[in-house]
């Protein structure tokens, strides 16, 4: 991530003093690393350490020490760079207190879907009874060379079993259907939907892959049975082995299952 204009987000730059807090908070309360922003694969890290460093071409740029897992080491053995995902206000919310205390997040990366999709899927939650004091929706800004349409939404696990998986895809459905691709993105690339389900320290990351909204559909209005049969089973040890808290859509089957 650096203070380099992004062409994929109409060119705004990170001020450095905003790279500087989002070091601190990854100091002070650690961060997910995934493949390729492929919330299936996660990357096993120790030892993590950010900070921000100036370029001699005057630019800034965070920068991280970490201890790679050895049985994830080869994941990196292609790749030149680690990428982020930071989330941000919507234009209408810019002077606007974050909600902290959300119990439902929605987000879709701001290249591919505008402000006016996560506004409608935020009226559509409303209709369906939930609270708007506990909703936030924002932008998600992927600092990767080139961003992937992704919509990403976290619901702590009681207001799920209130309102059911359907009410989900409800509101995640106005983001699907609104997707826009930007100049540099593959107008073919599949739009991935990222479900996240906590309950305290325990949580459930379900991932769809698609192009089809049928076949999102099919998933995300499934996950009751599949996130109650996660929350009542045996907490997984070690804790580290979190590719384990990880389902992936399997159309074909028709169920959801570990990622390959």
């Amino acid at each position: 991530m650096t203070s380099e204009p992004i062409e994929a987000y109409g060119g705004i730059s990170i001020p450095v003093e905003m790279l500087r807090d989002v070091a601190q908070q990854i100091e002070a309360n650690g961060v997910p690393f995934h493949l390729d922003h492929n919330m299936s694969t996660p990357l096993r890290v120790r030892g993590f350490e950010a900070f921000v460093e100036s370029r001699p071409d005057g630019f800034d740029e965070l920068r991280f020490h970490a201890e790679i897992h050895e049985g994830d080491f080869h994941w990196l053995e292609s790749r030149q760079g680690v990428s982020a995902t930071i989330m941000a206000p919507l234009a209408r919310d810019q002077n606007r207190v974050r909600n902290h205390g959300a119990a439902i997040r929605i987000s879709a990366d701001n290249a591919w879907f505008a402000d006016d999709a996560l506004i409608e899927a935020e009226e559509q939650l409303i209709a369906r009874g939930v609270a708007r004091e506990i909703i936030q929706v924002e932008r998600a800004y992927q600092f990767s060379f080139v961003p992937d349409p992704q919509i990403f939404v976290d619901v702590v696990y009681p207001i799920l079993l209130s309102i059911g998986a359907s009410a989900i895809w409800d509101g995640a459905k106005k983001i699907f259907d609104q997707r826009r691709t930007p100049s540099s993105g593959d107008a073919t690339a599949p739009t991935v939907v990222n479900v996240s389900i906590a309950d305290g320290d325990r949580s459930l990351r379900a991932v769809v892959t698609t192009s089809d909204e049928a076949v999102a559909q099919r998933a995300i209005e499934s996950l009751d049975q599949a996130v109650t049969a996660f929350f009542q089973s045996t907490p997984i040890s070690p804790p580290e082995d979190n590719r384990k808290s990880i389902t992936v859509w399997d159309d074909e089957s028709g169920n959801w299952a570990p990622p390959a």
